[in-house]
């Protein structure tokens, strides 16, 4: 059954909306949106509204004023009939929910017996389950409704697609006893290829033995799960007995679908003779893979979101260094060495992208700063020198009008990377540890890149010179393990006897 929301105000006052089985709608003021909604307060992309296992589920896409669902800002949440939804000043009501179907698993489960009922929370979910299912004769069930709710929630946790899809194989063969497994996405030019690989902790098979090909096309051109109990991986005749008995195998294949699109599929194989897949494993991972296409997909917007504001950051940056031959393309080499110093030093990947886009954006504010300003060539007057230190407060402002959480969680890295771990720096004169991990070590990119560069009024430093100027001021200006770690990058740590570089 589609889902049906009317939209209560606004241009488009009155219109009803379907959300049918398997889709995912895009809500935003752009107009590459599914709904677009004009009013205040209404990213370009601001959620999505996806039918998920019998449920109607809205998930904020990162939206600078975030989604509400009764009042309460959600970041992904269930909606059910008569749910009020928000989209900056547009409200909308949910007229009609989908059915539940089957044994899929949202957010709440309720057990009735005579006159009692009990509703259990997310949180407490497994642990109702668990006792539900064990009060039950048939085990399976058991297995198959936590299962279940393992995989939902891992995949749940998870926005980029890169992760998610690890994730997901992770779960998978946790909840399934299978030998290997792959997550297969389909290509451009309509194949299909492995892009998440993994042998399961107690077996010895081998990721190098081939897939079945057949199972896989069956599965993708049928858009159905196929469960083969002796397969053979390779279509040619094997040149020997052993060869044989090593191409045979059990696999069972799920798409991964979205809205009516296949967009890849599961893959579980393990060896005959040793523990085979029944009918259960197929339905679980059915199951399994019905979640995770529609997931993929959310994930998929989320990516091209990123894509879309850093495309739009580079350009910005990219206009404003092009006044300047001295200057292009410096904020753009500090983003990238500020991410490999932070990958040096072991940050998270969140982390270290985090401080490669402040990296692009750390002078972003030089915008705001008279072009007199900016190109003079010779020493700056106290009043020119004041306008210049005003740029990372000038930048701060500027990330924070983008709107994006994304974008804005920069501005501290932004505001705080001219400051000084003696407190001579600026804009607040911030000591120590009180800076910003990433804005030490983007204040370290930015002079190794200044020293680095060629200026009206003295040459580049060779690297080997921009190393040791820097580390001549370890602990007072720069953090010293963001200059080893640099260092490490430039095959610095311990220079070679006598070896020259430019």
């Amino acid at each position: 059954m589609s889902a049906v929301l009317r939209v209560v105000n606004g241009p488009r006052a009155g219109e009803q909306v379907k959300v049918r089985s398997g889709e995912v709608l895009s809500v935003g003021r752009s107009g590459e949106s599914d709904l677009q909604l004009l009013g205040l307060g209404v990213s370009r992309f601001h959620c999505v509204l996806e039918e998920h296992g019998g449920e109607l589920v809205i998930a904020d896409l990162n939206s600078s004023n975030g989604t509400f669902v009764n009042g309460q800002r959600v970041k992904r949440q269930p909606v059910r009939q008569g749910d009020e939804i928000e989209v900056g000043t547009i409200k909308l009501v949910v007229d009609q929910a989908p059915q539940r179907r089957g044994a899929a698993i949202a957010c709440s489960f309720t057990e009735s017996s005579g006159e009692e009922t009990r509703v259990y929370p997310v949180a407490k979910l497994t642990e109702a389950l668990e006792q539900v299912a064990a009060q039950q004769a048939d085990g399976g069930l058991r297995r198959y409704l936590i299962a279940l709710d393992k995989v939902y929630k891992a995949l749940s946790a998870e926005e980029r697609s890169g992760r998610l899809m690890n994730v997901l194989m992770d779960a998978v063969l946790e909840v399934i006893r299978a030998e290997r497994g792959f997550l297969l996405l389909m290509d451009r030019e309509g194949g299909v290829r492995p892009y998440v690989a993994r042998v399961a902790p107690w077996s010895g098979s081998d990721l190098k033995l081939p897939l079945s090909r057949g199972v896989i096309r069956q599965c993708i051109e049928q858009k159905a799960s196929v469960f083969s109990r002796n397969v053979r991986a390779q279509e040619r005749e094997p040149s020997s007995a052993q060869e044989a008995a090593e191409q045979l195998r059990c696999a069972i294949c799920a798409p991964l679908e979205s809205g009516g699109r296949v967009l890849g599929a599961l893959y579980l194989d393990t060896g005959l003779g040793k523990d085979t897949f029944d009918e259960q494993d197929m339905e679980l991972l059915s199951g399994v893979a019905r979640h995770a296409g529609l997931a993929l997909h959310r994930a998929e917007l989320v990516d091209d979101l990123e894509r879309l504001v850093v495309g739009a950051i580079e350009t910005l940056v990219a206009a404003l260094e092009a006044k300047d031959i001295y200057t292009y393309g410096h904020s753009a080499r500090v983003a990238k060495l500020g991410r490999r110093i932070a990958e040096g030093m072991g940050l998270a990947e969140d982390d270290q992208e985090k401080v490669k886009l402040a990296g692009l954006l750390h002078d972003i504010g030089k915008i705001g700063i008279p072009e007199a300003v900016l190109s003079q060539r010779g020493r700056l007057t106290e009043d020119e020198w004041a306008y210049m230190r005003s740029h990372p407060q000038i930048g701060e402002s500027i990330i924070r009008q983008m709107g994006s959480e994304r974008v804005t969680d920069l501005c501290h890295l932004v505001r705080h990377h001219h400051e000084r771990l003696d407190g001579s720096g600026y804009p607040d004169g911030l000591v120590g540890e009180a800076i910003p991990l990433g804005a030490r070590i983007l204040s370290v990119a930015d002079a190794y890149d200044a020293m680095r560069s060629n200026r009206p009024y003295r040459a580049p430093f060779s690297a080997r010179e921009a190393i040791a100027e820097l580390r001549g001021n370890a602990g007072r200006q720069f953090d010293a393990q963001a200059i080893e770690a640099l260092a490490e990058l430039r095959s610095e740590a311990r220079p070679a006897a006598g070896a020259e570089e430019g």
